[in-house]
């Protein structure tokens, strides 16, 4: 009975140490997508930054009158 306890108390330790490292992967992933994302948004407005300045001038100048 001892062996088949060291391997079950084994293979739940595997697997805590495996949703444990899940968690910490998925973290990792949200990290990297969420600067991936802000790098892309960034490139955006840099390529659109003359044709929104436009925009906003524009805006105001209707707004203000």
């Amino acid at each position: 009975m001892r062996l088949l306890d060291a391997i079950w108390f084994r293979l739940c330790e595997t697997a805590q140490r495996a949703l444990q490292e899940e968690r910490g992967d998925s973290m990792v992933n949200w990290i990297v997508l969420a600067v991936g994302l802000a790098v892309a948004a960034a490139a955006i407005v840099a390529v659109l930054r003359p044709a929104l300045e436009t925009a906003a001038q524009k805006i105001v100048s209707i707004i203000g009158g």
